[in-house]
């Protein structure tokens, strides 16, 4: 069947009812129908009356139609027709009747084909991401090994460590705990009777007595050790600068000139502390240090430019510096004092020892001037008579 599809018009014409030229299948009539209305006999006459005609084009709903060419067939109305190009026309051959059940049947294979696929690509992607997290869950435990194997060789090397070079009293608790083991794994091993045994207990103890020594070597050296990192931290900690907190909760850090006076001290204790070959540079040293000291006079200053002359005097009579070396430790002692009193150093007062004995009054009540009654209630004793 050929069919061409065009716009289709309407043409109204004024009078009594309405009609229609080539006709629309697709044509909405109005539900329900209108009453028709109530005729009445003819009494005047179109000829012998004016008439207008008035044309008013409309688009219908759905272009749906039959154009007729300008051959007629039997079934046009329109005997004079038009002209259509059937340039892009094409024949269609219909296809067999589609029901409802078949339609329904169409949908659901294609809900199904719809529901397959999706339900491969979630598999898809379930798969993928299980076998992704099986992946990152096998690196993860390759790195764990990694690091509890570094955190093992660390742990061992410290241990080590803490025993080649102990610091601490833990360190050396745990090496008085082994010498006892061995001494008492190596007691064991010694015969019963004999000479034999003598001679066993012999070397033992002075085995023992060896290792006693080395590990008081060590103590002496941890002490040291543990000293100049205690006074290095006072040292810097006096040189910090103060923290101020402003009102809108911005942090500054002011140099005050106590906390420049202590960083001075520290480093003249730094520099005063190295071994120094030259003696050009051991005097330049001593020189700061005596400009400094000399401002106060107390019997510490006093001790230490004492101590700084006779020092002078030795390097200028040729001494070595394995000669002074106590000396040289006795001035580096008494320069500590002077940074650590607040009198020469105000920043070192945050250090200073203060009595934690508040109760000290109250022991001792009876000796206050503000409370004679309790002389009368509570008398001194034989112990406290002796400061009377």
């Amino acid at each position: 069947m050929l069919i061409s599809l065009k716009c289709a018009w309407i043409w109204e014409v004024a009078s009594i009812g309405t009609e229609y030229r080539n006709a629309v299948t697709q044509t909405r009539e109005p539900w329900p129908p209108e009453k028709k209305p109530i005729t009445y006999p003819l009494m005047f006459s179109r000829e012998t009356q004016l008439s207008f005609l008035r044309i008013r084009v409309n688009q219908t709903y759905r272009e749906a139609f039959t154009q007729m060419d300008k051959n007629p067939t039997y079934w046009s109305l329109d005997k004079n027709g038009v002209v259509i190009s059937n340039t892009f026309d094409y024949w269609k051959i219909p296809g067999p009747y589609e029901d409802s059940d078949a339609w329904m049947r169409k949908r659901i294979a294609a809900a199904i084909i719809i529901q397959k696929n999706t339900r491969r690509k979630i598999a898809q992607r379930t798969a993928k991401r299980m076998r992704q997290y099986i992946k990152d869950k096998a690196e993860f435990w390759k790195e764990q090994d990694v690091i509890q194997k570094q955190i093992s060789e660390e742990r061992l090397q410290y241990e080590i460590n803490r025993r080649l070079q102990p610091e601490t009293e833990e360190d050396f608790d745990i090496l008085y705990k082994e010498l006892a083991a061995w001494q008492l794994a190596e007691y064991n091993k010694i015969p019963l009777d004999g000479e034999a045994r003598l001679k066993a207990l012999k070397l033992l103890i002075a085995k023992q007595f060896k290792l006693i020594q080395t590990l008081d070597g060590l103590r002496g050296k941890a002490a040291h050790i543990n000293r100049r990192k205690m006074v290095t931290r006072k040292l810097t900690t006096m040189a910090l600068p103060k923290v101020w907190e402003l009102s809108n909760g911005q942090i500054l850090h002011v140099t005050t000139p106590a906390t420049t006076r202590a960083g001075d001290l520290g480093q003249l204790y730094l520099e005063l502390e190295k071994k120094v070959d030259s003696m050009d540079d051991r005097m330049a040293i001593l020189g700061y240090v005596k400009w400094t000291v000399q401002v106060f006079d107390t019997a510490l200053t006093r001790e230490l430019l004492n101590l700084i002359q006779r020092e002078a005097d030795l390097m200028y009579r040729g001494r070595s510096a394995k000669s002074i070396s106590g000396l040289r430790q006795r001035i580096l002692h008494r320069f500590y004092r002077f940074v650590e009193d607040p009198q020469y150093n105000p920043e070192a007062q945050q250090f200073a020892n203060v009595a934690t004995d508040f109760d000290y009054g109250n022991k001792h009540f009876h000796f206050m001037r503000d409370a004679p009654y309790r002389e009368k209630l509570l008398p001194p004793t034989k112990a406290d008579q002796k400061w009377l």
